[in-house]
C-alpha cells in the first residue's frame, strides 16, 4: 500500500489517540488489565515501553515492578534508522534516548535478548482486529519483532485507536497475538 495511505492513517489515529478523552483513566484501567493476565504474571521479565505522545501509560507497572525488585526490559532506540535494542530497566539508570524517551542505560551486561524474550508490550498508533500494526514510521519495532519468535506480543491501545477494516501491512509485518485496550484483551 502506497506510502501516503499510511501517512493518512498515522494523521487519523495520533489525532483519535491525542483527543480520547480520560487517557489516564483508561491507562489505569489497561494496567488493571494487564496484571491479571495470566502471562504476564507468569512472565520473568517481560518487556513494556515507555509512553510517549499520549500513548497508554504503562508507568505504573514500571514503578510496581522496581518496587518489588522484579525484573522488565524497555527499549532504547540506538540511532535514527530503526535499529532499537532492549535492556534491563534499572531505575538508577535511566536516561534519554534520542527521541526523548526515558531509556535503561545501555550496558551490553544488561541487554536482553530478543530470542529469550517471552512476552512484550507494543504500542502503536493503530491495529486492526488481525493483529496488524501501524507504527509511528521509525521502524524500530517493525525491525525488532521478527527477532522475537517466542514472544507473545500484545499490543496495547485505547480503543479508539482499534481499526474495524484491515490495516496496510507489508510482507516484513509482525502480527499481533493480542490487542489490549480499556474494553479488554482481543485475541487476532
Amino acid at each position: 500500500m502506497e506510502e501516503n495511505t499510511k501517512n493518512s492513517l498515522r494523521k487519523y489515529y495520533r489525532e483519535a489517540r491525542i483527543s480520547a478523552p480520560d487517557k489516564e483513566k483508561m491507562s489505569e484501567i489497561i494496567v488493571s488489565h494487564i496484571k491479571s493476565l495470566e502471562i504476564y504474571q507468569k512472565s520473568r521479565t517481560p518487556i513494556l515501553y515507555w509512553a510517549r505522545n499520549c500513548e497508554v501509560s504503562l508507568l505504573e507497572i514500571c514503578e510496581t515492578r522496581w518496587e518489588n525488585g522484579q525484573n522488565f526490559g524497555l527499549p532504547h532506540c540506538n540511532d535514527k534508522k530503526g535499529d532499537m535494542e532492549i535492556f534491563l530497566a534499572n531505575k538508577n539508570d535511566m536516561l534519554l534516548d534520542k527521541y526523548g524517551i526515558l531509556a535503561p542505560f545501555p550496558l551490553q551486561e544488561n541487554v536482553i535478548l530478543p530470542q529469550s524474550i517471552d512476552l512484550i508490550f507494543v504500542p502503536a498508533l493503530a491495529f486492526d482486529l488481525l493483529g496488524n500494526r501501524l507504527g509511528q514510521g521509525g521502524g524500530y519495532y517493525d525491525k525488532f519483532l521478527p527477532k522475537c519468535e517466542k514472544a507473545v506480543k500484545i499490543g496495547v491501545c485505547f480503543s479508539c485507536q482499534i481499526s474495524e477494516t484491515p490495516l496496510p501491512v507489508g510482507d516484513l509485518d509482525v502480527k499481533m497475538d493480542f490487542i489490549l485496550s480499556e474494553k479488554g484483551l482481543i485475541k487476532c
